[in-house]
């Protein structure tokens, strides 16, 4: 059963330390629901949960399951809208006890979203 809630299309690592995914916002998405009708504008939280699963997808299929514990310097700078295609960077920085990742979500080249997730692996 596919999961309705996920807009993710495509996910790659495409070093070590850097990961790229593309996203479909289709019209009948559950995210649009109330938000806002007669003029759909996806929710920042749709795509907060967009980047936690780019990031947990290849963690996962490395054999480093995560657990994502805070945002720093989350920034909403465009409406996404129905129909619009999304891609989405993201960069690791490694720690001794953290890691953090900076993400960058965009829309045909101009950043819709930005900021950083730190997550903690799970022994």
């Amino acid at each position: 059963m596919e999961n309705q809630w996920s807009l993710l299309k495509e996910v790659r690592e495409t070093n070590n330390n850097h990961i790229e995914a593309l996203a479909d916002i289709p019209s009948d998405s559950p995210w649009f629901s109330g938000h806002f009708p007669g003029e759909p504008i996806l929710p920042g939280i749709a795509l907060i949960h967009l980047v936690r699963q780019a990031i947990e997808q290849v963690e996962l299929e490395k054999g480093n399951p995560l657990h994502l514990h805070s945002l720093k310097r989350v920034r909403f700078m465009q409406p996404v809208r129905p129909g619009d295609t999304l891609s989405v960077r993201i960069s690791a920085e490694i720690g001794t006890e953290d890691m953090l990742f900076s993400f960058k979500v965009l829309c045909k080249e101009s950043i819709v979203s930005s900021g950083m997730m730190a997550a903690k692996k799970i022994k």
